[in-house]
């Protein structure tokens, strides 16, 4: 315990072996690897716009529906 520490509390453990080094990723792969995730968030917000649409309209339906024929759908 080193005098700038304060007493009762336990040091933190050492690392058991430093990290490897980061490989530098060519820019084109860097580049490539944005273009793929970023279509991929976007289909992803595209699918989710879209069922929530579906969802929507499904509801306004029926609402139509009962308002026309008084039958209310259980």
């Amino acid at each position: 315990m080193t005098p700038d520490e304060p007493a009762g509390r336990t040091p933190e453990p050492e690392p058991l072996a430093p990290e490897p080094p980061e490989r530098e990723e060519h820019p084109i792969v860097a580049w490539a690897r944005a273009i793929v995730l970023g279509i991929g968030d976007t289909a992803r917000d595209m699918l989710e716009a879209g069922r929530q649409a579906a969802r929507e309209a499904l509801d306004e339906g029926w609402q139509r529906f009962d308002e026309k024929t008084r039958h209310r759908r259980r």
